[in-house]
Protein backbone atom coordinates (compact mmCIF):
# COMPACT_ATOMS: atom_id res chain seq x y z
CA UNK A 1 0.00 0.00 0.00
CA UNK A 2 2.80 2.37 0.51
CA UNK A 3 4.09 1.97 -2.81
CA UNK A 4 0.91 2.32 -4.34
CA UNK A 5 0.33 5.54 -2.29
CA UNK A 6 3.75 7.08 -2.99
CA UNK A 7 3.05 6.37 -6.89
CA UNK A 8 -0.32 8.06 -6.17
CA UNK A 9 1.51 11.11 -4.80
CA UNK A 10 4.43 11.47 -7.83
CA UNK A 11 1.16 11.31 -10.44
CA UNK A 12 -0.22 13.88 -8.37
CA UNK A 13 2.84 16.01 -8.25
CA UNK A 14 3.44 15.55 -12.27
CA UNK A 15 0.04 16.87 -13.17
CA UNK A 16 0.45 19.53 -11.06
CA UNK A 17 0.93 23.14 -12.91
CA UNK A 18 4.41 24.00 -12.67
CA UNK A 19 4.63 27.96 -11.50
CA UNK A 20 6.29 28.93 -14.44
CA UNK A 21 3.59 27.78 -16.52
CA UNK A 22 0.78 29.76 -15.06
CA UNK A 23 3.02 32.48 -15.49
CA UNK A 24 3.60 31.65 -19.18
CA UNK A 25 -0.53 31.58 -19.59
CA UNK A 26 -0.77 35.15 -17.18
CA UNK A 27 1.21 36.48 -19.91
CA UNK A 28 -0.14 35.13 -22.87
CA UNK A 29 -3.73 36.77 -21.21
CA UNK A 30 -1.96 40.02 -20.86
CA UNK A 31 -0.85 39.97 -24.33
CA UNK A 32 -4.39 38.79 -25.62
CA UNK A 33 -6.52 41.13 -23.80
CA UNK A 34 -3.96 44.41 -24.78
CA UNK A 35 -3.94 42.94 -28.80
CA UNK A 36 -7.63 41.78 -28.58
CA UNK A 37 -9.75 44.75 -26.80
CA UNK A 38 -8.61 47.43 -29.76
CA UNK A 39 -9.44 44.21 -32.37
CA UNK A 40 -12.98 44.16 -30.93
CA UNK A 41 -13.48 47.92 -30.82
CA UNK A 42 -12.55 48.62 -34.22
CA UNK A 43 -14.50 45.78 -35.67
CA UNK A 44 -17.68 46.96 -33.83
CA UNK A 45 -16.94 50.36 -35.10
CA UNK A 46 -16.61 49.56 -38.75
CA UNK A 47 -20.24 47.44 -38.82
CA UNK A 48 -22.55 49.92 -36.86
CA UNK A 49 -23.67 53.31 -37.80
CA UNK A 50 -24.09 54.25 -33.80
CA UNK A 51 -21.38 56.60 -32.43
CA UNK A 52 -18.99 54.94 -29.65
CA UNK A 53 -21.35 54.60 -26.46
CA UNK A 54 -24.64 54.62 -28.04
CA UNK A 55 -26.49 51.27 -28.48
CA UNK A 56 -24.68 49.59 -31.37
CA UNK A 57 -27.06 49.54 -35.21
CA UNK A 58 -25.42 47.00 -36.68
CA UNK A 59 -24.90 48.02 -40.68
CA UNK A 60 -22.60 46.91 -43.41
CA UNK A 61 -23.24 50.83 -44.85
CA UNK A 62 -19.91 52.46 -43.34
CA UNK A 63 -17.92 49.79 -45.26
CA UNK A 64 -19.81 50.20 -48.57
CA UNK A 65 -18.80 54.00 -47.77
CA UNK A 66 -15.29 53.12 -47.75
CA UNK A 67 -14.41 50.76 -50.13
CA UNK A 68 -17.15 52.27 -52.71
CA UNK A 69 -14.92 55.24 -52.98
CA UNK A 70 -12.59 55.10 -56.68
CA UNK A 71 -10.64 57.87 -54.36
CA UNK A 72 -10.35 55.41 -51.33
CA UNK A 73 -7.78 53.27 -54.00
CA UNK A 74 -6.08 56.25 -55.26
CA UNK A 75 -5.00 57.09 -51.33
CA UNK A 76 -3.91 53.20 -51.04
CA UNK A 77 -1.66 52.74 -53.83
CA UNK A 78 -0.34 56.13 -53.08
CA UNK A 79 0.43 54.59 -49.45
CA UNK A 80 1.87 51.41 -50.81
CA UNK A 81 4.10 52.72 -53.28
CA UNK A 82 5.25 55.15 -50.57
CA UNK A 83 5.64 52.83 -47.85
CA UNK A 84 7.38 50.27 -50.07
CA UNK A 85 10.56 52.68 -51.37
CA UNK A 86 10.44 54.19 -47.43
CA UNK A 87 11.45 50.41 -45.96
CA UNK A 88 13.57 49.55 -48.68
CA UNK A 89 16.01 52.58 -48.01
CA UNK A 90 15.59 52.52 -44.31
CA UNK A 91 16.44 49.27 -44.62
CA UNK A 92 19.45 50.07 -47.19
CA UNK A 93 20.95 52.72 -45.18
CA UNK A 94 19.92 51.83 -41.43
CA UNK A 95 20.92 48.08 -42.17
CA UNK A 96 24.52 50.30 -43.45
CA UNK A 97 25.05 51.93 -40.55
CA UNK A 98 24.47 49.46 -38.59
CA UNK A 99 26.53 47.32 -40.22
CA UNK A 100 29.23 49.86 -39.80
CA UNK A 101 28.88 50.01 -35.96
CA UNK A 102 28.92 46.37 -35.19
CA UNK A 103 31.38 44.88 -37.66
CA UNK A 104 33.84 47.67 -38.68
CA UNK A 105 37.04 49.85 -37.54
CA UNK A 106 35.36 52.70 -38.19
CA UNK A 107 33.98 55.78 -35.47
CA UNK A 108 30.39 54.91 -35.66
CA UNK A 109 30.21 52.55 -32.80
CA UNK A 110 31.29 55.59 -30.42
CA UNK A 111 28.12 57.66 -31.56
CA UNK A 112 25.90 54.54 -31.93
CA UNK A 113 23.91 55.25 -28.36
CA UNK A 114 23.76 59.06 -29.82
CA UNK A 115 22.24 58.12 -32.96
CA UNK A 116 19.50 56.13 -31.84
CA UNK A 117 18.28 58.18 -28.92
CA UNK A 118 18.45 61.76 -30.70
CA UNK A 119 15.98 61.53 -33.09
CA UNK A 120 13.72 59.38 -30.67
CA UNK A 121 13.63 62.88 -28.39
CA UNK A 122 12.52 64.83 -31.59
CA UNK A 123 8.34 64.91 -31.79
CA UNK A 124 7.29 63.69 -35.16
CA UNK A 125 5.43 67.33 -35.45
CA UNK A 126 8.51 68.84 -34.53
CA UNK A 127 11.30 66.80 -36.90
CA UNK A 128 8.27 67.37 -40.07
CA UNK A 129 8.18 70.92 -39.44
CA UNK A 130 11.74 71.64 -39.54
CA UNK A 131 12.22 70.02 -42.63
CA UNK A 132 9.49 71.73 -43.70
CA UNK A 133 11.07 75.55 -42.41
CA UNK A 134 14.61 74.26 -44.08
CA UNK A 135 13.53 73.03 -47.86
CA UNK A 136 10.01 75.39 -48.01
CA UNK A 137 9.75 76.20 -51.87
CA UNK A 138 9.52 80.17 -50.87
CA UNK A 139 11.04 80.46 -47.52
CA UNK A 140 13.09 77.68 -46.63
CA UNK A 141 16.52 78.73 -45.27
CA UNK A 142 17.99 75.90 -47.57
CA UNK A 143 16.47 77.57 -50.99
CA UNK A 144 16.77 81.24 -49.37
CA UNK A 145 20.47 79.97 -48.98
CA UNK A 146 21.36 78.54 -52.45
CA UNK A 147 18.97 81.81 -53.93
CA UNK A 148 21.09 84.34 -52.20
CA UNK A 149 24.56 82.86 -52.72
CA UNK A 150 23.88 81.40 -56.36
CA UNK A 151 20.97 83.43 -57.66
CA UNK A 152 19.34 80.52 -58.76
CA UNK A 153 15.34 79.57 -58.22
CA UNK A 154 15.18 77.61 -55.33
CA UNK A 155 16.09 73.87 -55.75
CA UNK A 156 13.86 72.11 -53.36
CA UNK A 157 10.65 71.42 -52.64
CA UNK A 158 9.42 69.76 -49.55
CA UNK A 159 5.92 69.49 -51.08
CA UNK A 160 6.29 66.44 -53.32
CA UNK A 161 6.24 62.94 -53.35
CA UNK A 162 10.69 62.91 -53.34
CA UNK A 163 10.10 65.54 -50.29
CA UNK A 164 7.58 63.05 -48.70
CA UNK A 165 10.27 60.18 -48.45
CA UNK A 166 13.37 62.12 -47.76
CA UNK A 167 11.43 63.07 -44.48
CA UNK A 168 10.31 59.83 -43.75
CA UNK A 169 13.36 57.91 -44.51
CA UNK A 170 15.40 60.31 -42.23
CA UNK A 171 12.93 59.69 -39.00
CA UNK A 172 12.55 56.14 -39.25
CA UNK A 173 16.52 55.75 -39.63
CA UNK A 174 16.76 55.14 -35.72
CA UNK A 175 14.25 52.13 -35.86
CA UNK A 176 16.03 50.21 -38.17
CA UNK A 177 19.23 50.95 -36.91
CA UNK A 178 18.19 49.76 -33.46
CA UNK A 179 16.00 46.89 -35.05
CA UNK A 180 19.38 46.00 -37.13
CA UNK A 181 22.37 46.86 -34.52
CA UNK A 182 21.70 43.98 -32.19
CA UNK A 183 21.94 40.76 -35.03
CA UNK A 184 24.40 42.19 -36.15
CA UNK A 185 26.78 42.53 -32.92
CA UNK A 186 25.46 38.87 -31.93
CA UNK A 187 26.91 36.83 -34.93
CA UNK A 188 29.34 34.52 -34.20
CA UNK A 189 32.24 35.32 -36.72
CA UNK A 190 33.33 31.32 -37.49
CA UNK A 191 31.84 30.52 -40.20
CA UNK A 192 32.99 33.99 -41.67
CA UNK A 193 36.68 33.29 -40.13
CA UNK A 194 36.89 29.87 -41.50
CA UNK A 195 35.68 30.92 -45.26
CA UNK A 196 38.57 34.08 -45.28
CA UNK A 197 40.84 31.43 -44.11
CA UNK A 198 40.56 29.03 -46.86
CA UNK A 199 41.13 31.74 -48.96
CA UNK A 200 37.62 33.15 -49.76
CA UNK A 201 37.64 37.25 -50.52
CA UNK A 202 35.66 39.49 -47.77
CA UNK A 203 33.55 40.37 -50.89
CA UNK A 204 32.93 36.27 -51.25
CA UNK A 205 32.40 35.58 -47.67
CA UNK A 206 29.82 38.93 -47.45
CA UNK A 207 27.75 37.26 -49.98
CA UNK A 208 28.05 33.51 -49.66
CA UNK A 209 28.01 33.87 -45.73
CA UNK A 210 27.30 37.20 -44.07
CA UNK A 211 24.15 37.78 -46.00
CA UNK A 212 22.31 34.30 -46.01
CA UNK A 213 22.94 34.57 -41.94
CA UNK A 214 21.08 37.89 -42.13
CA UNK A 215 18.12 37.18 -44.15
CA UNK A 216 15.71 36.54 -42.05
CA UNK A 217 16.35 39.32 -39.98
CA UNK A 218 16.52 41.77 -43.26
CA UNK A 219 13.01 40.40 -44.55
CA UNK A 220 11.25 40.92 -41.27
CA UNK A 221 13.13 43.87 -40.75
CA UNK A 222 11.91 45.33 -44.04
CA UNK A 223 8.74 43.91 -43.42
CA UNK A 224 7.90 45.66 -40.41
CA UNK A 225 9.01 49.06 -41.49
CA UNK A 226 6.74 48.17 -44.58
CA UNK A 227 3.91 48.22 -42.03
CA UNK A 228 5.28 50.90 -39.71
CA UNK A 229 5.38 53.49 -42.60
CA UNK A 230 2.07 52.52 -43.91
CA UNK A 231 0.31 53.45 -40.65
CA UNK A 232 2.63 56.64 -40.12
CA UNK A 233 0.45 59.94 -40.25
CA UNK A 234 2.30 62.95 -39.53
CA UNK A 235 4.30 63.38 -42.63
CA UNK A 236 1.60 62.41 -44.67
CA UNK A 237 -0.55 64.90 -42.68
CA UNK A 238 2.23 67.90 -42.80
CA UNK A 239 3.74 67.36 -46.17
CA UNK A 240 1.02 65.50 -48.00
CA UNK A 241 -1.74 67.33 -47.47
CA UNK A 242 -0.56 70.60 -48.72
CA UNK A 243 1.16 69.00 -51.55
CA UNK A 244 -2.32 67.30 -52.23
CA UNK A 245 -1.21 64.06 -52.00
CA UNK A 246 -3.71 62.19 -49.82
CA UNK A 247 -1.92 58.40 -48.23
CA UNK A 248 -4.88 56.03 -46.68
CA UNK A 249 -3.80 57.46 -43.14
CA UNK A 250 -4.55 61.04 -43.98
CA UNK A 251 -7.94 59.65 -45.17
CA UNK A 252 -8.48 57.92 -41.68
CA UNK A 253 -7.48 61.02 -39.81
CA UNK A 254 -10.12 63.13 -41.63
CA UNK A 255 -13.21 60.66 -41.80
CA UNK A 256 -12.13 61.34 -37.80
CA UNK A 257 -11.33 64.44 -36.98
CA UNK A 258 -13.29 66.46 -39.85
CA UNK A 259 -16.90 67.79 -38.25
CA UNK A 260 -19.16 65.73 -37.52
CA UNK A 261 -16.50 63.53 -37.03
CA UNK A 262 -17.35 60.15 -38.58
CA UNK A 263 -15.42 56.78 -36.24
CA UNK A 264 -17.55 54.37 -38.40
CA UNK A 265 -16.13 55.05 -41.67
CA UNK A 266 -12.81 55.32 -39.96
CA UNK A 267 -12.81 52.12 -38.44
CA UNK A 268 -13.87 50.76 -41.87
CA UNK A 269 -11.03 52.47 -43.49
CA UNK A 270 -8.89 51.41 -40.40
CA UNK A 271 -9.48 47.58 -41.42
CA UNK A 272 -7.72 47.41 -44.54
CA UNK A 273 -5.02 48.52 -42.58
CA UNK A 274 -5.40 45.67 -40.35
CA UNK A 275 -6.08 43.17 -42.95
CA UNK A 276 -2.44 44.40 -44.62
CA UNK A 277 -0.83 44.34 -40.59
CA UNK A 278 -1.82 40.24 -40.63
CA UNK A 279 -0.51 39.67 -43.69
CA UNK A 280 2.71 41.06 -43.12
CA UNK A 281 2.87 39.67 -39.86
CA UNK A 282 2.58 35.73 -41.60
CA UNK A 283 4.83 37.11 -43.71
CA UNK A 284 7.08 37.95 -40.93
CA UNK A 285 6.65 34.83 -38.83
CA UNK A 286 7.44 32.39 -41.91
CA UNK A 287 10.60 35.11 -42.73
CA UNK A 288 11.63 34.05 -38.85
CA UNK A 289 9.84 30.62 -39.26
CA UNK A 290 13.45 28.71 -39.28
CA UNK A 291 15.57 31.19 -37.57
CA UNK A 292 17.26 28.87 -35.42
CA UNK A 293 19.14 27.60 -38.38
CA UNK A 294 20.62 30.99 -39.01
CA UNK A 295 21.56 31.50 -34.76
CA UNK A 296 25.29 31.72 -34.18
CA UNK A 297 25.22 33.04 -30.79
CA UNK A 298 25.91 30.28 -27.92
CA UNK A 299 27.22 30.20 -24.72
CA UNK A 300 30.65 30.21 -25.82
CA UNK A 301 32.08 33.95 -25.80
CA UNK A 302 33.00 35.67 -29.15
CA UNK A 303 33.63 38.87 -30.25
CA UNK A 304 32.11 40.10 -33.75
CA UNK A 305 34.42 39.90 -36.68
CA UNK A 306 35.44 43.11 -37.25
CA UNK A 307 36.58 44.26 -40.91
CA UNK A 308 39.19 46.96 -41.64
CA UNK A 309 38.22 49.34 -43.87
CA UNK A 310 41.22 50.97 -45.01
CA UNK A 311 41.31 54.22 -47.16
CA UNK A 312 37.52 53.86 -46.78
CA UNK A 313 37.04 54.36 -42.99
CA UNK A 314 37.31 58.26 -43.06
CA UNK A 315 34.42 58.17 -45.40
CA UNK A 316 32.20 55.62 -43.94
CA UNK A 317 32.61 57.56 -40.30
CA UNK A 318 31.65 60.62 -42.56
CA UNK A 319 28.81 59.35 -43.81
CA UNK A 320 27.60 58.06 -40.68
CA UNK A 321 28.34 61.78 -38.98
CA UNK A 322 26.65 63.45 -41.98
CA UNK A 323 22.86 61.16 -41.37
CA UNK A 324 23.55 61.90 -37.98
CA UNK A 325 23.31 65.94 -38.87
CA UNK A 326 20.08 65.14 -41.34
CA UNK A 327 18.58 62.93 -38.81
CA UNK A 328 18.63 64.73 -35.70
CA UNK A 329 21.66 67.58 -34.99
CA UNK A 330 20.02 69.97 -38.29
CA UNK A 331 16.58 69.58 -36.92
CA UNK A 332 17.44 70.62 -33.24
CA UNK A 333 19.57 73.63 -34.67
CA UNK A 334 16.68 74.99 -36.67
CA UNK A 335 14.33 74.59 -33.37
CA UNK A 336 17.01 76.25 -31.62
CA UNK A 337 17.36 78.96 -33.38
CA UNK A 338 14.12 79.61 -34.32
CA UNK A 339 13.02 79.47 -30.65
CA UNK A 340 14.78 82.99 -30.68
CA UNK A 341 13.17 84.65 -33.07
CA UNK A 342 10.28 86.48 -33.42
CA UNK A 343 9.57 85.01 -36.74
CA UNK A 344 11.54 82.13 -38.53
CA UNK A 345 14.62 83.21 -40.96
CA UNK A 346 17.45 82.46 -41.91
CA UNK A 347 20.78 83.24 -39.58
CA UNK A 348 22.48 86.33 -40.42
CA UNK A 349 23.70 89.60 -38.43
CA UNK A 350 20.14 91.47 -38.71
CA UNK A 351 18.59 87.85 -37.32
CA UNK A 352 21.06 88.05 -34.64
CA UNK A 353 19.45 91.59 -33.06
CA UNK A 354 16.29 90.48 -33.13
CA UNK A 355 16.66 87.62 -30.89
CA UNK A 356 14.45 87.63 -27.70
CA UNK A 357 13.22 85.22 -24.95
CA UNK A 358 9.44 86.82 -25.15
CA UNK A 359 8.60 82.71 -27.22
CA UNK A 360 9.33 81.29 -24.04
CA UNK A 361 7.08 83.12 -22.11
CA UNK A 362 4.82 82.53 -24.78
CA UNK A 363 4.99 78.90 -24.53
CA UNK A 364 4.57 79.19 -21.20
CA UNK A 365 1.51 80.95 -21.15
CA UNK A 366 -0.12 79.02 -24.05
CA UNK A 367 -2.91 76.80 -22.73
CA UNK A 368 -2.51 73.48 -20.07
CA UNK A 369 2.03 73.48 -21.47
CA UNK A 370 2.78 72.16 -18.09
CA UNK A 371 -0.26 69.73 -17.75
CA UNK A 372 0.87 68.30 -21.11
CA UNK A 373 4.31 67.89 -20.29
CA UNK A 374 4.27 66.00 -16.72
CA UNK A 375 1.24 63.97 -18.10
CA UNK A 376 3.32 62.59 -20.88
CA UNK A 377 6.36 62.27 -18.62
CA UNK A 378 4.70 60.25 -16.18
CA UNK A 379 2.50 58.09 -18.98
CA UNK A 380 5.81 57.77 -20.51
CA UNK A 381 7.45 56.52 -17.10
CA UNK A 382 4.58 54.28 -16.43
CA UNK A 383 4.32 52.96 -19.96
CA UNK A 384 8.38 52.16 -19.89
CA UNK A 385 8.27 50.45 -16.44
CA UNK A 386 5.40 48.10 -17.37
CA UNK A 387 6.49 47.70 -21.05
CA UNK A 388 9.90 46.50 -20.03
CA UNK A 389 8.33 44.15 -17.17
CA UNK A 390 6.88 42.60 -19.55
CA UNK A 391 8.71 43.01 -22.09
CA UNK A 392 11.43 41.25 -19.71
CA UNK A 393 9.53 38.45 -18.84
CA UNK A 394 8.08 37.33 -22.20
CA UNK A 395 11.56 37.47 -23.18
CA UNK A 396 12.94 35.21 -20.60
CA UNK A 397 9.96 32.91 -20.71
CA UNK A 398 10.08 32.62 -24.42
CA UNK A 399 14.23 31.64 -24.53
CA UNK A 400 14.67 29.60 -21.52
CA UNK A 401 11.50 28.08 -21.08
CA UNK A 402 10.71 24.64 -23.22
CA UNK A 403 7.02 24.00 -21.57
CA UNK A 404 4.31 24.53 -21.97
CA UNK A 405 5.04 24.67 -25.38
CA UNK A 406 1.68 25.86 -27.07
CA UNK A 407 1.25 28.82 -24.67
CA UNK A 408 5.57 29.85 -25.51
CA UNK A 409 4.74 29.69 -29.01
CA UNK A 410 1.93 31.81 -29.09
CA UNK A 411 3.28 34.13 -26.45
CA UNK A 412 6.56 34.14 -28.71
CA UNK A 413 3.91 35.23 -32.15
CA UNK A 414 1.67 37.28 -30.62
CA UNK A 415 4.36 39.74 -28.69
CA UNK A 416 5.32 40.79 -32.35
CA UNK A 417 2.07 41.55 -33.51
CA UNK A 418 1.82 45.01 -31.68
CA UNK A 419 4.52 46.70 -34.08
CA UNK A 420 2.63 45.84 -37.43
CA UNK A 421 -0.39 48.27 -35.66
CA UNK A 422 -0.19 51.85 -35.99
CA UNK A 423 -0.90 54.24 -33.40
CA UNK A 424 -3.92 55.53 -34.89
CA UNK A 425 -5.59 51.91 -35.52
CA UNK A 426 -4.94 51.39 -31.75
CA UNK A 427 -5.92 54.85 -30.85
CA UNK A 428 -9.39 54.38 -32.63
CA UNK A 429 -9.85 50.74 -31.50
CA UNK A 430 -9.30 51.57 -27.72
CA UNK A 431 -11.69 54.65 -28.06
CA UNK A 432 -14.45 52.35 -29.41
CA UNK A 433 -14.26 49.74 -26.88
CA UNK A 434 -13.64 51.94 -23.35
CA UNK A 435 -17.17 53.67 -24.99
CA UNK A 436 -18.87 50.33 -25.34
CA UNK A 437 -17.94 48.91 -21.93
CA UNK A 438 -18.76 49.89 -18.54
CA UNK A 439 -15.45 50.83 -17.22
CA UNK A 440 -14.58 53.75 -16.08
CA UNK A 441 -11.14 53.63 -18.30
CA UNK A 442 -11.87 56.20 -20.88
CA UNK A 443 -10.65 59.89 -20.25
CA UNK A 444 -8.23 58.87 -17.37
CA UNK A 445 -4.47 58.16 -17.64
CA UNK A 446 -4.76 54.31 -17.56
CA UNK A 447 -6.63 54.44 -21.74
CA UNK A 448 -3.10 55.89 -22.42
CA UNK A 449 -1.01 53.73 -20.33
CA UNK A 450 -3.30 50.70 -22.08
CA UNK A 451 -2.17 51.93 -25.52
CA UNK A 452 1.67 53.20 -25.45
CA UNK A 453 2.16 49.54 -23.80
CA UNK A 454 0.38 47.83 -26.35
CA UNK A 455 2.04 49.73 -29.09
CA UNK A 456 5.92 49.45 -27.74
CA UNK A 457 5.58 46.38 -25.96
CA UNK A 458 7.54 44.32 -28.75
CA UNK A 459 10.69 47.05 -28.34
CA UNK A 460 10.88 46.38 -24.99
CA UNK A 461 10.70 42.12 -25.60
CA UNK A 462 13.44 43.06 -28.67
CA UNK A 463 15.80 44.51 -26.54
CA UNK A 464 15.88 42.75 -23.62
CA UNK A 465 15.72 39.70 -26.14
CA UNK A 466 18.91 40.68 -27.00
CA UNK A 467 20.11 41.29 -23.34
CA UNK A 468 19.55 37.50 -22.50
CA UNK A 469 21.04 36.20 -25.24
CA UNK A 470 24.32 37.48 -24.25
CA UNK A 471 23.81 35.70 -21.05
CA UNK A 472 24.47 32.02 -20.61
CA UNK A 473 22.18 30.05 -18.27
CA UNK A 474 24.79 28.24 -16.92
CA UNK A 475 23.70 31.00 -13.68
CA UNK A 476 20.36 30.38 -13.85
CA UNK A 477 21.09 26.29 -14.22
CA UNK A 478 22.98 27.03 -10.65
CA UNK A 479 20.33 28.74 -9.12
CA UNK A 480 17.77 25.82 -10.01
CA UNK A 481 19.83 23.36 -8.91
CA UNK A 482 20.14 24.92 -5.77
CA UNK A 483 16.51 24.98 -5.20
CA UNK A 484 15.32 28.14 -6.11
CA UNK A 485 11.72 28.90 -8.14
CA UNK A 486 11.84 30.42 -11.25
CA UNK A 487 10.86 33.80 -10.05
CA UNK A 488 13.49 33.92 -7.66
CA UNK A 489 16.36 33.02 -10.36
CA UNK A 490 14.69 35.65 -12.86
CA UNK A 491 14.52 38.51 -10.33
CA UNK A 492 18.03 37.67 -8.13
CA UNK A 493 19.88 36.85 -11.13
CA UNK A 494 18.64 37.60 -14.45
CA UNK A 495 17.16 41.28 -13.61
CA UNK A 496 20.17 41.96 -11.83
CA UNK A 497 22.39 41.05 -14.48
CA UNK A 498 19.99 42.79 -17.36
CA UNK A 499 20.15 46.04 -15.14
CA UNK A 500 21.85 47.94 -17.70
CA UNK A 501 19.41 46.66 -20.70
CA UNK A 502 16.06 47.12 -18.84
CA UNK A 503 17.02 50.73 -17.91
CA UNK A 504 17.47 50.98 -21.90
CA UNK A 505 14.39 49.36 -22.44
CA UNK A 506 12.51 51.52 -20.01
CA UNK A 507 13.88 55.01 -21.99
CA UNK A 508 13.51 53.39 -25.04
CA UNK A 509 9.63 52.75 -24.62
CA UNK A 510 9.22 55.90 -22.23
CA UNK A 511 10.81 58.27 -24.86
CA UNK A 512 8.64 56.67 -27.98
CA UNK A 513 5.53 57.11 -25.43
CA UNK A 514 6.25 60.57 -24.75
CA UNK A 515 6.41 61.21 -28.25
CA UNK A 516 3.33 59.11 -29.50
CA UNK A 517 0.65 61.22 -31.61
CA UNK A 518 -1.56 59.25 -33.69
CA UNK A 519 -2.79 57.27 -30.92
CA UNK A 520 -2.70 60.06 -28.43
CA UNK A 521 -5.06 62.03 -30.87
CA UNK A 522 -7.94 59.94 -30.63
CA UNK A 523 -7.57 59.35 -27.01
CA UNK A 524 -6.35 63.32 -25.27
CA UNK A 525 -9.09 64.70 -23.56
CA UNK A 526 -9.82 68.21 -21.40
CA UNK A 527 -7.13 67.26 -18.03
CA UNK A 528 -5.40 64.75 -19.89
CA UNK A 529 -3.81 66.66 -22.65
CA UNK A 530 -0.29 65.56 -23.60
CA UNK A 531 2.68 67.14 -25.25
CA UNK A 532 3.05 65.32 -28.64
CA UNK A 533 -0.65 66.59 -29.56
CA UNK A 534 -0.41 69.73 -27.26
CA UNK A 535 2.65 70.37 -29.89
CA UNK A 536 0.58 69.47 -32.96
CA UNK A 537 -2.12 71.99 -32.12
CA UNK A 538 0.62 74.78 -31.67
CA UNK A 539 1.70 74.26 -35.04
CA UNK A 540 -1.87 74.49 -36.44
CA UNK A 541 -1.82 78.15 -35.15
CA UNK A 542 1.19 78.56 -37.56
CA UNK A 543 3.55 79.89 -34.76
CA UNK A 544 6.45 77.86 -35.11
CA UNK A 545 8.42 80.23 -33.21
CA UNK A 546 6.21 79.62 -29.72
CA UNK A 547 6.00 76.17 -30.88
CA UNK A 548 10.22 75.89 -31.05
CA UNK A 549 10.56 77.40 -28.02
CA UNK A 550 8.21 74.99 -26.16
CA UNK A 551 9.94 72.26 -27.60
CA UNK A 552 13.31 73.21 -26.88
CA UNK A 553 12.18 73.34 -22.84
CA UNK A 554 10.84 70.12 -23.19
CA UNK A 555 14.39 68.76 -24.88
CA UNK A 556 16.23 70.03 -22.51
CA UNK A 557 14.17 68.54 -19.29
CA UNK A 558 14.64 65.53 -21.71
CA UNK A 559 18.43 65.67 -21.99
CA UNK A 560 18.38 65.55 -18.19
CA UNK A 561 16.48 62.65 -17.73
CA UNK A 562 18.67 60.77 -20.64
CA UNK A 563 21.61 61.78 -19.01
CA UNK A 564 20.72 60.37 -15.60
CA UNK A 565 19.54 56.98 -17.40
CA UNK A 566 22.82 56.73 -18.89
CA UNK A 567 24.88 57.98 -16.01
CA UNK A 568 23.10 54.95 -13.68
CA UNK A 569 23.13 52.20 -16.15
CA UNK A 570 26.88 52.84 -16.22
CA UNK A 571 27.55 52.01 -12.74
CA UNK A 572 24.93 49.34 -12.32
CA UNK A 573 24.28 45.84 -13.83
CA UNK A 574 26.93 43.39 -14.96
CA UNK A 575 27.87 44.34 -18.34
CA UNK A 576 27.93 40.81 -20.03
CA UNK A 577 31.43 39.81 -22.37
Amino acid sequence: MTAIAARERASIRARRIAPSTWAVIALLAVIVYLIGTPLFGLLIGAVTDSPPGAAPHFTLAPLLDAYGDISHYRSLLNSLIYAGITATLVLIVGGGLAWAAARTDSAVGRFADIFALVPILIPSVVFVSAWVLLLGPRNGFLNLLAVNAFGIPPPFNIYSFGGIIWVSVLQELPLAFLWLWPTLRAMNPALEEAALAAGASPGLVLRRISFPLLRPALVSAWIIFFIYTLGALMVPLLIGLPARIIFYSTEIYLASHRVPSDLNLASAYSLLVLVTACFGIYAYRRATRDISRFVTVTGKAFNPRITRLGRWRPAVTSFAVVILILAGGLPILVLVWTAFLPYPQIPSARALQLLTLANFRKALDYGPTMRALINSLWFGLASGIIGTILGALIAWCTTRLRRPAWALSALDQLATVPIAMPGMLVGVSLLWFYLMVPLPIYGSPLLFIIAYVTLHLPYAVRICASGIAQLHPELEEAGAMSGARWDKVFLRIVARMLAPTLLASLLYVGLRSFREYAASLFLATPGTEVFSVLVLDMADTGNFSMLSAYVTLVLGVLAVIVGAFSFIARRIGVQPA
